[in-house]
This record gives structure tokens, sequence and C-alpha cells, in this order.
């Protein structure tokens, strides 16, 4: 069976010869690479992914504008000491008109390009590839836009203008995409989408208010996506397993990262009720098993999370998150092993 067909059997949950694994979203990180450098004398990202045995391989679309002049630095006073914090105050904090936000939602279709896909498949032949049309989220990207609490206030107090901006950020993604998706449609198998919609506890937004604002937009990415042959993996961290049935819904295929350790995410009750509907990419910690835990440990989590599916198919051994530093680069190789050498994805 070739990597590809292992992984398109995987997200039909038929039977495959062993589970596929890869490294999220096909990324090495620097303090990974020196490690591989180190220790195995590999010198580029692709030859780590070859030691690793990965079943993807991964189209990233081309961004070919210069690069943005730096923001000014922040006085010393001021204290970024959270993610979110970041994105306190948003450019649009202050709008009140539609005028003022659709301009900002805007995509500059000229700076993105299709990447080689017909390169990429003679280069991996026998790998599932998947387009990645850019990191263009809708409700993270209101929260930047307006700032992360005037977001949440808007969409109470005027949510004509987060409808405005998801719209227009949607429908400009959506051209971006459709050109994307004609280059690749009988090439790539599956195309990436996501947002980041949750945290380890809960959803950042109110599962009703997500299907009120985002929910119709995503289900036409999807549908666009689905119309040119390709299978959907959807990107959220976090505990989002209130809107896993919406996914379902609208014709996901399989939820990337899939967090483990997030409120509501564990593997057993995850395959129960959703095991032969949604497939589940990732699962391997990063936060403590893959940074501070052992190789032995690391196989044992790849082992349990395998039984878990293996009577309802559709899982991809992954690491559940990619550029922490702390990861050992050991673990990954226990990560990989451990899933080559797992037993028969039963399937349903």
């Amino acid at each position: 069976m070739t990597r590809r067909e292992r992984v398109l059997k995987t997200l039909r949950f038929e039977q495959t010869d062993r589970v596929p694994c890869d490294m999220m979203e096909g990324i090495i990180w620097g303090e990974l690479m020196e490690y591989f450098a180190r220790e195995h004398n590999l010198e580029t990202d692709h030859q780590v992914l070859d030691f690793l045995d990965t079943d993807l391989r991964w189209a990233w679309i081309l961004y070919n504008s210069p690069e943005p002049q730096s923001a000014p630095a922040d006085p010393p006073e001021v204290k970024h000491e959270t993610y979110s914090w970041a994105i306190a105050r948003g450019p649009l904090a202050d709008a009140r008109t539609v005028e003022e936000v659709e301009p900002h939602a805007e995509l500059d279709q000229s700076c993105w390009q299709p990447p080689d896909f017909a390169e990429f498949r003679r280069r991996w032949p026998d790998h599932a590839l998947v387009f990645m049309p850019g990191w263009m989220p809708l409700f993270w990207g209101a929260c930047h836009a307006f700032g992360m609490e005037v977001a949440m206030i808007n969409m109470y107090d005027r949510p004509q203008l987060v409808e405005a901006f998801v719209r227009r950020r949607h429908e400009s993604y959506m051209e971006l995409m459709g050109r994307g998706l004609e280059s690749g449609r009988g090439i790539c198998d599956i195309c990436w989408l996501g947002d980041d919609l949750a945290g380890q506890k809960n959803m950042l937004i109110n599962p009703d208010l997500w299907r009120k604002f985002i929910k119709p937009c995503l289900a036409e990415q999807v549908r666009l996506a689905r119309e040119h042959d390709m299978y959907v993996l959807f990107h959220s961290c976090g505990a989002v397993r209130s809107i896993l049935p919406d996914l379902i819904d609208i014709g996901v295929n399989a939820l990337l990262v899939f967090q483990t350790t997030a409120a509501g995410m564990d593997a057993e009750s995850i395959a129960r009720e959703f095991g032969g509907r949604l497939g589940f990419y990732g699962g391997i910690d990063v936060q403590q098993l893959l940074s501070f835990g052992t190789p032995e440990e690391v196989a044992e989590q790849v082992r349990a999370n395998m039984r878990a599916f293996a009577d309802c198919g559709g899982y991809i051994v992954a690491n559940s998150h990619h550029c922490v530093k702390t990861i050992k680069g050991e673990n990954i190789v226990a990560m990989c092993r451990a899933a080559r050498s797992g037993t028969q994805a039963k399937g349903k």
C-alpha cells in the first residue's frame, strides 16, 4: 500500500495496513532541525520527513510580495504577557461603519500564487499531497482586525461590522483558494483550512455565535474544496468538541490538530462518539509528553490512541503542535516509529 493510498483510505474509514503518521503541517522548526543534523546528519526538512517516513507532503501557497515594513517597537513599559494581549487592540478597534471595515478585510490577490503542484507530485508520487492555501482565519482574523475584546463586543453591539469583515474576508479568500484548487485539481488530495477557535478549557467564541458568523462561510469553503475533488482537513487547536457535529455537517473530513489534552478531547470518548464520521490528525501532546516524556512513554501514547480508533479508523498520528523548542527529537522519532509498527486500522 502506498503512503497516498494509506492516507486516503484512512480518510474514508477503510482498512489500511497501518495508521498513517505525519509531522504536523509538514513543518520542521529550527531546534528540531539542529537535533536531526547533529544526530542523523540530515540537512533539510525534506530529508527529515523522508527519514521519519511520514505519509503526507505539504504544498504551501506562495507569497510573492515584498515583506511589509516592520512595525515600530513597543515602548519599554508595554509588556505583551499573553498571545491575546498582543491583539488587544486592532486597526479596526474604532470602526463604526461597514465602509471602514470592508477594505481592511480585502486580500491582495496579486501577493499569492499557487505552487507548482505538478513538481510536488513528481517529487513525491506516492505521498498524500496537501494544499495549504494560507492562514486567513475568519474568527481569529476578526480578533486581529478589531482586537479580541472589541470583536467579541461587536458580535452583540455592532454585528453588522463583524458580518461585513467576515463576509468580505471570506469572499476574498474564496477567490484565492479557487485559483489554487483549480491548479491542484487531480494532483492534490487534501485541502487544509484553518482558524483558531478554542483554548484548552473551552471555545473562545460561544458556539452559537460561531454558527451565526463563521459556519456559513466555512461551509462554502469546504464545499469549494470538495467540488475540486479534495478532502478537507480543518485546523483548530483546543477544546472544539461542541462544534464537531457542525464540522461533520458541513463536510469536513478530519480535524487537525487533535489536542487530546484539551477538555473533552480525549481519544477514547472522541472515537466512541465521532469515530467513523470524522477523522482526527494529531493526538500526541507537545506541552508535556513530547517535550518532557521519554521515547517509551511517547510510543505507549501512540499505541493507546491507535487502540482507541482501532474499530473505526480515521486516525493519523502526528504531534499536536509544532515550533515548540522544548520538543525532543528522539521523541519525534519514537512517535513515528510507533505509528509504523502499529497494528492495522480495522475501519468500519
